[in-house]
């Protein structure tokens, strides 16, 4: 961090430059290759020490005249292909099938499994074809966005045949209104479902009482269920994240979920004991491309 947490203790981070890297990359199109065959690396396989935490993470490997083998998250669109990211120890190119484009060497996706430094990944066994990230160390699933009010799902959350323009409209002015009481914590639509959170908020607001001044703007389908944390305070916490932890690739306030989405380089589980020390258990759901194997 660039400052602490309340604690004392800073978040592990990565360098900014190998952030800026990886998330700014788009996707390679239109790129010719050839085989390349030959050990292109300029170092032996690292040894690993069989008690140290390991990662699988999916990317490409790169290699050019400017820097040896890389971690890449996403390619360029150029021609060459290029990408920036962290160096990967003791890489084989024997052990892929690679591609040369005008002294550039890369290989398509694939699963890799290794050990992270905070800087360096180090293979600890020889890369496979990338997968679709379901398995194992894969991306949490999406928030599910399904109304938690159950009798709406069941019949009662139909528009009822109102003007479509109208409802629109109707469904804007409640969140709008929604949107400027004591303990707001966020809304989404679910079909014709306006969902809305909200925090207690002492004598001023909570849900009870958002719901009953509610129904004087909106007399649809609304479903209004507690949260733990207001939206401003979720905003608060992701843009202190975004200042203070190096390596962050998205994040975002999720009020489904009632917390912030961090999305980094590496979710160590260092990081994710001091998220959950400093801002409480589940309030920081982290993720990343580099992801623990258990």
């Amino acid at each position: 961090m660039n400052g602490t947490s309340p604690n004392g203790t800073s978040p592990l981070r990565i360098s900014a430059a190998t952030a800026a890297a990886l998330a700014t990359a788009v996707l390679v199109a239109g790129c010719g290759s050839e085989d390349a065959s030959g050990s292109a690396g300029d170092g032996s396989r690292g040894d690993v020490d069989p008690a140290a935490q390991l990662y699988r993470v999916q990317a490409t490997v790169l290699e050019n005249g400017e820097h040896g083998p890389q971690l890449c998250r996403t390619l360029a669109e150029s021609m060459p292909p290029q990408c920036g990211g962290p160096d990967i120890v003791g890489w084989e190119w024997d052990d892929v099938r690679a591609h040369r484009a005008r002294g550039t060497t890369y290989t398509d996706q694939l699963e890799l499994v290794g050990t992270w430094d905070g800087e360096r990944f180090t293979p600890a066994e020889k890369p496979k074809p990338a997968g679709d990230g379901a398995g194992p160390g894969g991306p949490e699933p999406a928030a599910d966005f399904d109304t938690p009010c159950a009798e709406l799902k069941d019949g009662g959350g139909a528009d009822g045949g109102k003007d479509a323009a109208r409802d629109e409209a109707g469904r804007q002015r409640l969140l709008d209104e929604a949107a400027k009481m004591p303990g707001y914590a966020g809304s989404w639509l679910d079909g014709g479902i306006v969902n809305i959170r909200f925090a207690e908020a002492g004598d001023g607001g909570g849900p009870g009482t958002a719901e009953r001044e509610l129904r004087d703007v909106w007399d649809g389908p609304l479903c209004v269920v507690g949260a733990e944390h207001t939206e401003e305070e979720l905003a608060r916490v992701q843009k202190r994240l975004d200042k203070e932890v190096e390596g962050v690739l998205t994040s975002g306030v999720d009020p489904v979920r009632n917390a912030v989405e961090l999305e980094v380089v590496a979710a160590t589980p260092e990081l994710r004991r001091e998220l959950d020390r400093t801002y409480g258990e589940d309030t920081v759901r982290l993720t990343g491309w580099l992801q623990p194997v258990a």
